[in-house]
């Protein structure tokens, strides 16, 4: 019998309970080699090539022992790596948030500043409910304003540009300069022009904002849309429609577009080659196949009125009509010939019911 003593390297890879401690399965068998290997120094290198090509034999897997060993090094080592790489990336986050809210800070004075500067404004005109003005601009260009609108001039305007805002609805007839564009801001849309004819409308309690094109060239471009720009032929309406709720009608418009939607069309020419978008620039109110409640901003700032519906099916009545010098009472008693509805006149307020 040969002493283990004796044993060369093949000898230790066949028994078992060496292959059992190699890859640390058995703790009685780690136990008993642990002792053999003090007690025959002599045979350490002949067991540590069995040991080294026991490793390699396994696939290059170490023991149990030394892979939960090595394991729960690795989770250590990766959970503070993790824990450091975590505290970097918020360090990193909060650098960059930082960064952006001091450079935020920073371009919204810097563009407030420049704009307070460049787009300040060196006139402005309004007009109330019930009232129009026409404008003669410096550049020669005319302006009819509506019914509880402002115009503002911006300074510096004929000089090296020509630029204005608008809030509400106005008829421009611009005089032509190619070198000094023409420029109307609204809170919805910006409209560049040579020399034409148009009108804008963009007041802000309404859930719309238009431009209908009557001659020239115009472009347009939202304010806050992609930067495309849309260009109008004569003849042609772009309506924005609005996605933000609106306080006084308390109606949300289509909350899952991102942006406006915007539809363009022709504009509405009746019987008498009368365009129904300017008919207010003539003094006319001109209704077509509208329904009342579109018909009720128009009447409320052509006669100074607040109108009020007490039955939301009075809102969808539709009509067709034109108007001139009647009164609001007179307007309304027209309208009952076409729709069955009641209505009364408290000073400046008018309540319409069934």
């Amino acid at each position: 019998m040969i002493e283990r003593s004796q044993f060369n390297t093949e000898d230790f890879l066949v028994d078992s309970t060496f292959q059992q401690y190699c890859a640390g399965t058995d703790k009685l068998c780690i136990e008993y080699w642990e002792k053999y290997i003090k007690a025959h120094p002599e045979q350490a290198n002949v067991i540590a090539e069995a040991k080294k090509i026991h490793f390699i034999l396994s696939g290059n897997k170490h023991s149990v022992s030394d892979q939960i060993a090595q394991l729960k090094l690795n989770f250590n080592n990766e959970t503070r790596s993790l824990k450091l790489r975590k505290s970097y990336l918020w360090l990193k986050i909060a650098a960059a948030i930082l960064v952006v809210i001091s450079v935020g800070i920073f371009y919204r004075g810097y563009v407030g500043q420049n704009k307070a500067n460049g787009m300040s404004q060196a006139q402005m005109f309004t007009t109330k409910s019930g009232e129009r003005k026409k404008i003669t601009l410096p550049d020669g260009s005319i302006v009819l304003l509506n019914a509880k609108s402002s115009l503002s001039i911006l300074k510096g305007f004929n000089e090296t540009t020509r630029e204005v805002i608008l809030k509400g609805e106005a008829y421009f007839d611009v005089a032509h300069n190619k070198s000094k564009i023409f420029k109307v801001h609204t809170s919805d849309f910006d409209i560049n022009v040579l020399g034409t004819a148009f009108n804008v409308k963009a007041y802000p309690d309404e859930v719309s904002s238009e431009a209908t094109l009557i001659r020239g060239l115009i472009t347009m471009e939202a304010v806050n849309g992609n930067g495309s720009i849309i260009t109008l032929k004569p003849s042609q309406k772009v309506t924005f429609y609005k996605t933000v709720a609106l306080a006084s009608k308390q109606k949300v418009l289509k909350p899952e577009a991102a942006r406006p939607e915007i539809t363009i069309n022709h504009y509405t020419l009746i019987k008498d080659s009368t365009i129904v978008e300017t008919a207010w620039t003539q003094n006319r109110i001109e209704i077509y196949d509208q329904n009342f409640d579109d018909i009720k901003s128009v009447l409320e700032k052509w006669y100074s009125v607040e109108i009020k519906f007490t039955d939301p099916e009075i809102e969808k009545y539709r009509f067709t009509a034109t108007f001139s010098h009647e009164s609001i009472d007179q307007v309304l008693s027209a309208l009952q010939k076409v729709e069955n509805f009641k209505y009364e006149i408290k000073g400046n307020q008018v309540i319409i019911s069934k």
